[in-house]
């Protein structure tokens, strides 16, 4: 399935935030922002309102079961995670 490729592909990407504060997993987060930015969505809030109008779609993928996240919190996500680390998974995504 192309969603299991992508998390392989995501995999390498480390999360430091807290596991107890947690509402959202990394790879929801960090696919449903690829799509929508692919789609054409220009900044936090427009990639929370694409997951949010797709938002059965991903649920039929078991995608962003706990909700949508804030936009805030889509940019805090992206804030803590390695720049490089990123780059070298959405590379290697797109070969």
């Amino acid at each position: 399935m192309y969603i299991e490729s992508c998390k392989q592909h995501f995999s390498a990407i480390d999360d430091p935030r807290q596991s107890a504060k947690v509402s959202y997993p990394l790879f929801d987060i960090l696919l449903g922002s690829l799509y929508a930015v692919i789609a054409g969505s220009n900044g936090w809030f427009e990639i929370r309102e694409y997951i949010l109008g797709h938002h059965h779609w991903f649920k039929t993928q078991k995608m962003f079961t706990n909700g949508i996240p804030a936009d805030d919190t889509i940019a805090r996500t992206f804030s803590v995670i390695d720049p490089e680390s990123f780059n070298a998974c959405f590379i290697a995504w797109m070969q």
